[in-house]
């Protein structure tokens, strides 16, 4: 079977290059110039800055999606997971607070502040390890950039599954307008968002954007409501073309109940799916309880042309704090529930990079090569219902990384990164810490297929450092993962720019998976013994995860637009033992699926613009269909997430100045409310049936 299972990766890729030489052949002889491949009857050029410059999406040999700033806002995609619903091969788990993501199977299943995710999320190029900054709901973004697969060079520890960039709208030298949305809807609804461009001077320019979301819960208790607030803003200064500062201030705030859980039992009825559990004592205490986060983030990027290359210099510097109170909470099998947490969390950073200038022609070498340094201190207080009065957790990380690209011929390139890395992290056990390091590698053969066509292979390696388990100190102790991935892939363009067909086939070899064991000790009765609970974290040593990926887009006459994309994925865990969190009985998860990792998923979008007037109403639906995963490593029939389909239905009016635009939408208009984490007889869930109306503004 693993010879027959080889050969069909082989088979697969072969067949992806094969093609994209039969599309050279075909293009070679009437391939589009670039300014008419970028005509407005074409399919649009997407610049992403994914490598760490500006380059097309198209010639960058990464498997990725962008989802646009426009759409963002005009569809009221107002959290991570709305975002991030229709990339391929990304799941969004469900978290205490926030949520964690997981691509092509690989996220995290550690407790948080245990463990970090194995996906790079970034904002304006800052890490960030706190998930609450995907539930505020984003504001005034350029885009987001989605890249799948290990990206250890560029990136760094904890991107063996790949990297999320958040990119924020920058200030505009010279000028002025900006942009408005307003939303309402079910649930009580209420969204505001603005971002305003500012030019002070020929040299200077400021961008200042806010955005304040306020919604009802969608469970029975007022749980997983959203209510916070958020402001940023820019400064650009830039006296010449060779220099510019650009300097970023944000805060935000999250108030309101928090993610909410119901019973397992509760999920087997669609008809109970949000509904929360009664306190039998004391009925109408389960009402009762807050959240409060706050954070703060100061950072700033340098670009300085020195002759020899461009000097980029990113300092960063986030605080947060928050607290959480539940009056009642039967998942956590008290009478009430509290913890300050952070109190407070800090992150340092610094990234300094040396890369050399695009030029004017094909370049023969280009390179890119520096530093990075992060410091993190957690502190949590009364943590688990105050049985635990205070735990800190640090983290000082370390890396000098550099790519280059060298062009054999002028249509073929080979592409080679190493990266050193060493992360030293300490918790409340252990004050003297452990170190781990790595040294990952990339090493990429490019070929351009005719003018509209790529097709790549990459060999690249990644890491997730290790760390302590907080619950047990007998077992103190996980080590770092390791990932090593091969990868095959296709980007092209054709009929004249109108249809996109892009694919990869891929093999990543995942060793020392990171795994957590929690039951109850049937030996001990009193819920208040320190060993009433027991936790074990462990590593498994060897996962093999195969799978493909293809995605389609076309233009239609009159201005529609179609988009489909499938993935295949079979992500298995290796010699893994677990144990029945109520009985203690022991079970082999060796051969299950990986949690996060449906077999297939199948994504379909359509929009169709009709001419109303000096105006047209552009019809648009989006349909996702999931396979069936386990939305937690404790495998078993209550977290296992049947296969699904929803729907998302909008018809969005835009006058031909485009000056102003109103949409009406219904999201998950089929009403289906998945799983997205289990703890422990107790899940979280997604959203129900949504639908609201966004009025959007440019001026």
């Amino acid at each position: 079977m693993r010879v027959r299972r080889k050969t069909l990766i082989a088979t697969a890729a072969a067949a992806l290059l094969a093609g994209s030489s039969s599309i050279a052949h075909a293009q070679a002889a009437a391939a589009p110039a670039a300014s008419e491949a970028d005509s407005k009857t074409g399919l649009q050029t997407v610049t992403v800055t994914a490598e760490r410059r500006s380059a097309n999406l198209q010639k960058t040999a990464i498997s990725m999606e962008v989802v646009g700033g426009n759409d963002i806002a005009e569809q009221g995609l107002a959290t991570g997971a709305d975002i991030l619903k229709n990339v391929s091969n990304l799941e969004v788990q469900g978290a205490a607070r926030g949520n964690i993501l997981a691509i092509r199977g690989i996220g995290s299943d550690m407790p948080p502040g245990m463990g970090e995710s194995s996906v790079s999320t970034n904002y304006d190029g800052v890490y960030n390890f706190r998930a609450e900054e995907a539930a505020l709901g984003f504001f005034d973004l350029d885009r987001v950039e989605v890249l799948r697969g290990p990206q250890g060079t560029l990136y760094g520890r904890n991107a063996t599954a790949g990297a999320v960039n958040y990119i924020t709208r920058n200030p505009l030298l010279g000028k002025g307008g900006g942009s408005f949305a307003f939303e309402i809807g079910n649930y009580g609804l209420l969204r505001t968002e603005a971002g305003v461009n500012l030019p002070v001077s020929d040299t200077l320019a400021l961008r200042a954007s806010a955005a304040a979301i306020n919604r009802n819960g969608f469970l029975t208790d007022g749980f997983d409501d959203a209510k916070a607030q958020g402001a940023r803003l820019k400064a650009l200064f830039k006296p010449n073309a060779d220099l510019g500062l650009l300097v970023g201030l944000e805060k935000i705030h999250e108030g309101g109940k928090g993610v909410g859980m119901i019973p397992d039992a509760n999920w087997d009825n669609s008809a109970t799916r949000l509904t929360a559990e009664t306190n039998p004592t004391d009925p109408g205490s389960e009402l009762v309880g807050y959240q409060k986060y706050d954070a703060s983030k100061l950072w700033a990027q340098l670009d300085a042309n020195l002759g020899v290359g461009t000097l980029t210099v990113i300092p960063a510097y986030q605080k947060a704090t928050g607290e959480v109170y539940r009056k009642w909470d039967a998942s956590h099998r008290g009478a009430e529930n509290w913890s300050y947490d952070p109190n407070p969390a800090t992150q340092k950073s610094l990234e300094a990079r040396l890369a050399s200038n695009p030029g004017s022609t094909v370049q023969t070498l280009q390179w890119v090569g520096g530093v990075y340094v992060y410091d993190m201190r957690n502190v949590l207080d009364c943590f688990l219902n105050c049985q635990t009065s205070e735990t800190v957790d640090t983290t000082n990380s370390k890396a000098l990384f550099g790519q280059a690209s060298y062009a054999l011929r002028p249509e073929t390139r080979i592409v080679g990164g190493l990266r050193h890395t060493s992360d030293k992290k300490t918790n409340l056990n252990r004050p003297d810490g452990e170190t781990w390091s790595s040294n990952d590698w990339k090493l990429s053969l490019e070929q351009d297929l005719g003018a509209s066509a790529l097709g790549y292979a990459t060999l690249a390696t990644a890491y997730r450092p290790g760390g302590f388990n907080t619950f047990n100190t007998a077992n103190p102790r996980f080590d770092a993962e390791h990932l090593r991935s091969f990868e095959l892939g296709l980007k092209s363009r054709l009929l004249d720019n109108t249809l996109q067909l892009n694919a990869a086939a891929f093999q990543m070899n995942y060793k020392n998976y990171q795994a957590i064991d929690n039951y109850l000790n049937p030996a001990v009765t009193d819920p208040t013994d320190p060993n009433f609970f027991l936790s074990n974290v462990m590593n498994v040593p060897h996962q093999t995860i195969r799978g493909l990926e293809a995605d389609a887009q076309a233009l239609l006459p009159g201005g529609g637009r179609l988009h489909a994309s499938f993935t295949y994925l079979d992500a298995k865990l290796g010699d893994l033992v677990l144990h029945d969190f109520a009985t203690a009985a022991a079970f082999s998860m060796q051969g299950q699926p990986l949690p996060h990792a449906p077999k297939t998923s199948i994504k379909l979008g359509a929009e169709q613009p009709v001419e109303v007037g000096a105006g047209a109403i552009t019809l648009r639906a989006d349909l996702r269909h999931v396979a069936q995963q386990y939305v937690s490593i404790s495998e078993s029939a209550a977290t296992l997430q049947p296969s699904y389909t929803q729907l998302d239905l909008s018809a969005q009016y835009r006058p031909d100045n485009d000056k102003w635009g109103v949409n009406f939408y219904v999201k998950n208009a089929t009403n289906y409310v998945p799983k997205t984490a289990e703890f422990f007889g107790y899940m979280t869930v997604g959203a129900p049936r949504t639908w609201g109306v966004v009025l959007t503004s440019n001026f």
